[in-house]
C-alpha cells in the first residue's frame, strides 16, 4: 500500500491510500492503519459549550474552534469574528493562534437544518489537518444532530467516535 503518514503534535495519521501494489516498494512495510489523537478526546464541557452558542446565534449560523496547546496540554474554545451570518450561510474569520496552539477542531452549526457537510466545507476543508464537525437541528428538543469527519491530505477521513470525553456514538 502507499500510505499518508501524517504527523502533528495533536495526531498521528498513517492511513492507506492505494490499494496494495505488486511491486517492490524501497521503504518497506508502513505498518496497520492508524489515527492516534495525541492531544486526548475533546472535554465534553467544550462541546456543550458551542452548543449554548450555537442555540443563542439561532435563526442563524454559528462557529466555534477547538485549540489544543501543546506546552500545557489543555484544550480552549474560542469563537471566532463572524463577518456575515444567516441561516444558510455563515462568513467567519479564522483565528491566528500563538506557537505552540494548534486548531484541531472546527465546528460550525447549520442552525435548524440538517448537520451535513456542503461544497463550501469541502472546499474550506481540502487544505487543512483538522478534525471538521457541522451540528444541525440546534433547537431539536431530542438532541441535535453532528457529522464529523478528519481532514488529512486533501482527503476526508470518517472518525469512527465522537472526538469528544462521554460521547459513544460513531457517524
Amino acid at each position: 500500500n502507499v500510505m499518508l503518514i501524517l504527523r502533528r503534535p495533536w495526531l498521528a495519521l498513517d492511513v492507506p491510500i492505494t490499494a496494495s501494489i505488486a511491486a517492490y516498494l524501497p521503504y518497506g512495510a508502513a505498518g496497520p492503519p492508524r489515527a492516534d489523537l495525541l492531544c486526548g478526546l475533546i472535554p465534553h464541557e467544550h462541546r456543550a459549550a458551542m452548543l449554548d452558542h450555537f442555540r443563542a446565534a439561532l435563526p442563524n449560523e454559528a462557529a466555534a474552534f477547538i485549540v489544543w496547546d501543546e506546552a500545557t496540554r489543555e484544550f480552549s474554545l474560542i469563537f471566532p469574528t463572524i463577518d456575515e451570518a444567516t441561516p444558510s450561510r455563515l462568513i467567519y474569520r479564522t483565528p491566528v493562534l500563538p506557537p505552540g496552539c494548534h486548531m484541531i477542531c472546527d465546528a460550525h452549526s447549520h442552525a435548524r437544518g440538517r448537520a451535513f457537510f456542503s461544497a463550501t466545507d469541502d472546499a474550506d476543508d481540502a487544505d487543512a489537518t483538522k478534525l471538521a464537525l457541522v451540528f444541525g437541528r440546534i433547537d431539536d428538543p431530542t438532541g441535535p444532530e453532528m457529522v464529523s469527519r478528519l481532514c488529512a491530505g486533501g482527503m476526508f477521513l470518517p472518525l469512527p467516535r465522537s472526538p469528544f470525553t462521554g460521547d459513544h456514538h460513531a457517524n
